[in-house]
C-alpha cells in the first residue's frame, strides 16, 4: 500500500526561501520509516535553516538538493535529499535521509 506524504508546519529559510511546510515523501515513508522517526527528519530539516545549498541534480525537470548534517553529541552525519515545491516554493519535500559514516567535504 502506498503511503501518503506526511505534512508538518515549520518556519525556516533555506536558499533564501521562506519555508512554511515540510513534507516527508512517500519514498522515505515506504523504505525507511520503519527504523527512523519523523522527529529525526524534522531535526535534519531544521538544521538547514539559514543556509544556502547548491543544486545537486535535475531529474525529469525536478531539482534536487543534498546536505550533510551533523547531529548529536557524537556528531552523527546524515545525508538529506530534498526538493522545493509549492506556488512560492514554500514547501520543502524530503525525499530521503540516511546516516553516513563521515561528512563529505
Amino acid at each position: 500500500m502506498k503511503k501518503t506524504p506526511i505534512e508538518y508546519s515549520i518556519n525556516l529559510t533555506v536558499n533564501g526561501i521562506q519555508i512554511t511546510t515540510e513534507l516527508i515523501g512517500r519514498h522515505y515513508l515506504e523504505k525507511h520509516s520503519s527504523y527512523k522517526s519523523d522527529d529525526l527528519i524534522l531535526k535534519l530539516v531544521l538544521a538547514l535553516d539559514g543556509h544556502t545549498f547548491l543544486l545537486d541534480s535535475v531529474i525529469n525537470g525536478v531539482e534536487y538538493y543534498v546536505a550533510y548534517v551533523q547531529l548529536g553529541s557524537t556528531k552523527q552525519v546524515y545525508r538529506i535529499i530534498w526538493l522545493f515545491e509549492g506556488d512560492n516554493l514554500e514547501i520543502l519535500g524530503v525525499i530521503n535521509a540516511y546516516r553516513r559514516s563521515k561528512k563529505k567535504e
